[in-house]
């Protein structure tokens, strides 16, 4: 016999009284319809979130890695306090690498108690939980284990049910806690490790070891059936992270149509015209499958082989813009257009602008038709080298504020004197623009970077009565929009000393314990151009809804502007932010605009180099090669501008949106 010195702890097991759900593996919920892409036209996404699911999973999902495989625990909400006190001892790492220590025969599995470690060590404990029966042991519910005579005494360790222990656990002990149900074909893992040897282990029968040679003297920590993490993790996949379903697609033909699975989007692309089969699989924790089939048909289009590209030239130089593209369908015209409208006369393969002015700086783009088809290209940016500089004036962002995740936009400027600003924070306001869900009562504190006091600090705008002309008059000076008489919404005049580099960080809360919501942080430069201090870098830290983080700037002058923009989610958690934002999308449009001028997902995909440099060039912490935030370096001529970030696939979280200014 194997014997361990270890503390013994009572154990008395019970469940609960309800029967589990039967759906919980992978479903078709709808189903794919065909679809018709135009070649040359651009590519679809599809959420495959809205085909596939666990339609009868609605709870919190813990997934275990074992040396046995994965299987996965849903919590129920009607036992809340065991709920907490489970994923307390999740979240707080504690059941990483820990066994299961009991699996009496054709009864239960049970762990959570001991680290897999020799010589045995029971795990840190939180104080112990209320007892909430509610729940019988059926097969596959998992209970909270505890010591006997003491109903409330449940801690760390809980236990899967083999069977229907109902009529011997239900009646004693005051009913234990039954607070999670194994999902999926979890089960057959749990099984796994049910019909491993059993041994007495210092007094604890049926503590389970695997591949114990016979006649062997010492156990090792191989032996133990080892639970090498607990995670809580979503239903579908985000961020490359863990999930509970994770999908695959194939094409029966990629020469018509390739495609791409990026966490929960399939990304179509036409390639050629034909038809091709794609085929979409939902697979589980436990390699169960869903699947279905649709047809992609692409038909002749207008493909843009080589879109015009940005430039940057010199006052009166010759600039010329230039596309190619193709078409199955006949001869093509063009038609170009600056701004969005289009350009009198601009109706060949290239557009020459001779004597280059000032004012043709500007976003061009090319609408080719072939007489059934109409393709528009991408838009270049073309900027002129004018002299007179050029300075970043006003950056706001709009985003979700809360108690628990302020709005941070911060600044950093450059020179010596005292810098003039209008800083404010909008809610209720917002409503007369249709925002819905705004942050009823922003408070807005002003902080120096690297302090903790507040150097200005607002709750209502009109509160002192004696700041409100002047707020009023700079608000008019430098083109922001009026402020209600009697508003919530925050506002304040900042005279800031610059010496050198000085930073600073605005936060914006709820105040006096009204809800989170939307708001909108302006900062204005209430200085004329030729200031001796301007803004070289503005960021907003804060959380990306489904609607996204729009932070927004404007560029004032004669001259265009060199800037480093990103948006960063993963790189955050180095600096210790939790619930990040893990694929962010950067996408920057000219205000009042309905095109897009430049955009990235991943930002090392393409011109990482350039975008390296031009990090270290600003002072800009480093980003992982191979990360999934999103950066583009970008020259921009004089206007306004907003920076779009969301989350690919829908997702929501943290990020940090940046604004370099590169020029000297």
């Amino acid at each position: 016999m194997i014997s361990f010195r270890c503390s013994v702890l009572l154990v008395a097991l019970l469940a609960g009284a309800q029967a589990l759900l039967a759906q919980t593996t992978p479903t078709l919920t709808q189903a794919m319809p065909e679809r018709s892409l135009s070649l040359g036209g651009a590519g679809v996404t599809v959420d495959l979130r809205s085909h596939f699911g666990l339609p009868d999973v609605t709870g919190t999902v813990v997934q275990f890695d074992s040396v046995f495989g994965r299987y996965n625990f849903e919590l129920f909400d009607d036992t809340p306090l065991t709920k907490a006190n489970f994923l307390e001892y999740v979240n707080g790492g504690r059941y990483n690498n820990t066994i299961v220590h009991r699996a009496p025969p054709d009864f239960v599995v049970q762990a959570g108690g001991y680290l897999s470690k020799l010589p045995l060590e029971h795990i840190a404990t939180f104080a112990a939980v209320r007892n909430e029966f509610r729940r019988s042991n059926l097969r596959g519910t998992v209970a909270m284990a505890k010591i006997g005579g003491n109903p409330d005494s449940a801690t760390s360790e809980w236990f899967v049910n083999l069977g229907n222990n109902a009529g011997n656990l239900d009646n004693q002990n005051g009913g234990f806690t039954v607070f999670a149900r194994v999902i999926g074909n979890g089960m057959s893992v749990i099984e796994a490790i049910s019909r491993v040897p059993r041994f007495t282990v210092d007094g604890m029968g049926d503590f389970p070891l695997r591949d114990v040679a016979a006649g062997q003297a010492n156990v090792q920590v191989s032996n133990f059936v080892t639970i090498n993490s607990a995670s809580v993790v979503p239903i579908y996949p985000a961020g490359g992270a863990r999930s509970v379903i994770a999908f695959t697609a194939q094409s029966s033909n990629p020469g018509v149509a390739t495609l791409a699975v990026v966490d929960s989007t399939l990304l179509l692309t036409p390639v050629s015209v034909g038809s091709t089969t794609i085929t979409v699989r939902a697979t589980d924790t436990n390699s169960v499958n869903a699947e279905t089939s649709f047809t992609v048909t692409v038909t002749g289009g207008i493909a843009i082989v080589a879109p015009p590209q940005s430039q940057f030239v010199q006052l009166g130089s010759t600039a010329t813009l230039s596309v190619t593209a193709q078409s199955l369908q006949g001869a093509l015209t063009y038609q170009w257009l600056k701004d969005g409208t289009p350009i009198a006369g601009a109706t060949a393969a290239s557009y020459t602008i001779p004597s280059v002015p000032a004012s043709a700086s500007g976003f061009y783009a090319v609408r080719v038709t072939d007489g059934i088809n109409t393709e528009t290209s991408s838009y270049a940016i073309l900027t002129v080298n004018v002299p007179g500089g050029s300075r970043i004036i006003n950056v706001s962002t709009r985003g979700g504020a809360s108690s628990g995740e302020a709005l941070t936009p911060g600044f950093v400027m450059r020179g010596n004197g005292t810098k003039n600003l209008l800083v404010r924070a909008v809610g209720p306001t917002l409503g007369i623009f249709g925002v819905t869900g705004t942050l009823s009562d922003p408070k807005m504190d002003l902080i120096p970077s690297g302090q903790t006091s507040i150097l200005i600090a607002n709750d209502d705008w009109g509160t002192p009565a004696s700041q409100v002309a002047a707020l009023t008059t700079t608000a008019t000076n430098v083109g922001a929009f009026a402020l209600p008489a009697g508003s919530k919404d925050s506002a304040a005049l900042a005279a800031l000393p610059v010496t050198g580099i000085s930073a600073y960080t605005v936060s914006i809360t709820p105040a006096g314990g009204v809800a989170g919501g939307v708001a909108l942080a302006e900062i204005y430069d209430a200085d004329a151009l030729t200031s001796p201090t301007r803004l070289i870098n503005v960021s907003t830290r804060g959380t990306v809804t489904a609607d996204g983080l729009t932070p927004g700037f404007v560029i004032t002058g004669t001259s265009p502007k060199q800037l480093l923009i990103r948006a960063v989610g993963p790189g955050l958690t180095a600096f210790g932010v939790g619930g990040v934002l893990a694929d962010p999308t950067l996408t920057i449009i000219p205000l009042s605009r309905d095109f897009s001028i430049s955009s990235n997902n991943d930002w090392s995909d393409s011109g990482r180099a350039a975008i390296e440099a031009a990090a270290v060039s600003a002072g800009a912490f480093p980003l992982t090669a191979g990360s999934k935030d999103a950066a583009v370096l970008v020259r921009l001529p004089p206007g306004g501008y907003t920076a779009v970030v969301t989350g690919v696939g829908g997702t929501t979280g943290v990020a940090l949106v940046e604004v370099y200014d590169l020029d000297p």
